[in-house]
């Protein structure tokens, strides 16, 4: 691995497996992407990311822009001389964004769902973290392209696509001429959202048709990816192989912060066998912790390691690798220390790691799927549903406010329902008087929906407040303007 520097952006590169000297791969990242982001600026990096495409416009060679939950790559191949000019036009959108393209853009972005919205991995980050980090993945939709404004899109930018924040990835030498004229600035600091109380250690349902497992692990942990990769194989033969209810176990990890990872395993279950899956995919968890992997499993993990790295793209995975450890400070290892360092894993290492794990795991599955869970214990898996049940909680205390009689007399008994004003918050109680928190202080975000809204609350929910729906309901409404931040409320289309 070689490193250099361009105008003050650090510069990485390694030759290619089989090297072209006509032709070279370029990856510009900055270490920015949706876990940067807010609920009321969600899609902003996408925006930035589509102007800089529309300024930088069409070229001959191979152009891939890509924003992931962690950071935005703008990347190419081509001769050097094509790959200078791409980078140094990439710069020049960077540090003048053509903002008079900011409608259109929005418009042609919206066409199509937002593509990490595909990631099975996010309803569980969701679980974990709400409307935060990670957690806003699950909160995409095409529609929030429109809502960002020019002054987003300016503070946003030059926050965090500068060359403090910059790596450049090359796999050969520099071009002569290289340039890298971004716009002044350090390498902003990442917070990490706080997990959600009371989740850790259980399962949660979650509108959603897959299901899947959340586990933490060190950001460097050889033995959190040999467990990994073992429980997914082990779960692809009883599931896909043996039973065939559900397709392939699909393997997602997200850096949290600089020490931590979130890990998930995914599956996609048949009609009728998400219960299934989920004891399959529980009780396979449970046994790897108490057993331990098989040798032979363990030479497995290490040869599918050792044919990666061996790759005619393996150098791609190593330049991955070190551009992490730039713009996060994840340790990096080259490419025979990591071998290394995952044929020494032990079956022992693997118990060790989800043991240490199990406590603070999160299973997520479909509404109306109602496994029978077992902690390592023998104790039930409690269940962290965000709707407190009636029969488990005492009534909330505060002011009552019922439903109008004409809302009473259209609608069933198990939809009627009340709202319950608190100094902290409103509480939505539906007609089983089942309860779910709308506190103000956890909030992400609120768009005003004729004289209603609707709340996008801390555990993720979208909440409805309609005042024409009870008695004296715009004292609900003028309770929850007062309360929330206004940077925290998306003006509809009317609002000035």
């Amino acid at each position: 691995m070689q490193r250099t520097s361009a105008d003050g952006v650090t510069v990485l590169w390694t030759p290619a497996r089989t090297p072209d000297p006509d032709l070279l791969t370029a990856e510009l990242s900055f270490g920015t992407g949706i876990q940067d982001e807010t609920a009321p600026t969600l899609g902003v990096t996408q925006v930035i990311a589509a102007l800089v495409r529309s300024e930088a416009g069409d070229r001959p060679h191979d152009v891939v822009i890509d924003v992931e939950e962690e950071r935005t790559s703008f990347a190419a191949h081509g001769t050097a001389e094509e790959i200078t000019d791409f980078l140094r036009a990439v710069c020049r959108a960077v540090s003048a964004l053509p903002l008079d393209r900011l409608g259109r853009t929005a418009r042609l972005l919206g066409i199509h769902d937002p593509a990490t919205r595909d990631h099975r991995g996010a309803e569980p980050l969701s679980a974990r973290y709400g409307p935060h980090g990670n957690g806003l993945a699950l909160q995409q939709d095409p529609g929030m392209y429109s809502w960002i404004t020019a002054d987003m899109v300016r503070a946003h930018a030059a926050a965090r696509f500068t060359r403090g924040n910059a790596v450049l990835a090359l796999d050969g030498p520099p071009p002569e001429g290289l340039t890298l004229p971004l716009p002044d600035g350090p390498r902003p600091r990442r917070t990490a959202p706080r997990p959600r109380p009371g989740v850790g250690g259980t399962w949660q349902h979650r509108p959603l048709d897959t299901v899947s497992l959340l586990f933490t692990s060190r950001a460097w942990e050889p033995a959190a990816v040999a467990a990994h990769l073992v429980l997914g194989r082990r779960v692809d033969r009883t599931t896909y192989g043996e039973r065939g209810i559900a397709d392939a176990a699909i393997e997602h990890w997200f850096l949290r912060d600089r020490s931590t990872l979130d890990r998930v395993l995914t599956l996609h279950p048949a009609d009728g066998h998400a219960e299934e899956a989920a004891h399959v995919l529980w009780r396979s968890t449970l046994d790897l912790a108490s057993g331990g992997p098989g040798q032979e499993e363990l030479d497995e993990f290490t040869a599918g390691v050792r044919e990666q790295l061996d790759a005619a793209d393996g150098h791609w995975r190593s330049l991955n690798r070190a551009v992490d450890a730039e713009h996060f400070g994840v340790p990096y290892c080259d490419d025979a220390t990591l071998l290394e360092a995952y044929a020494a894993v032990t079956p022992q290492d693997v118990r060790d790691f989800l043991q240490r794990v199990l406590p603070d795991a999160v299973l997520v599955v479909p509404h109306q799927t109602h496994p029978d869970l077992k902690t390592p214990r023998g104790t039930p898996l409690p269940n962290s549903d965000c709707w407190r049940l009636h029969a488990e909680h005492p009534p909330t205390q505060g002011t009552v406010f019922r439903m109008t009689p004409l809302r009473r007399a259209t609608s069933r008994r198990d939809e009627r329902g009340e709202y319950v004003l608190t100094p902290w918050g409103i509480v939505t109680r539906d007609g089983n008087q089942d309860e779910h928190d709308i506190r103000f202080d956890e909030i992400a975000l609120v768009l005003p929906d004729g004289p209603g809204r609707v709340v996008l609350t801390g555990c993720g929910c979208d909440m409805h407040v309609y005042p024409h729906q009870v008695r004296h309901g715009e004292r609900l409404v003028a309770a929850l303007d007062a309360a929330v931040p206004a940077h925290l409320v998306r003006p509809t289309p009317d609002t000035p």
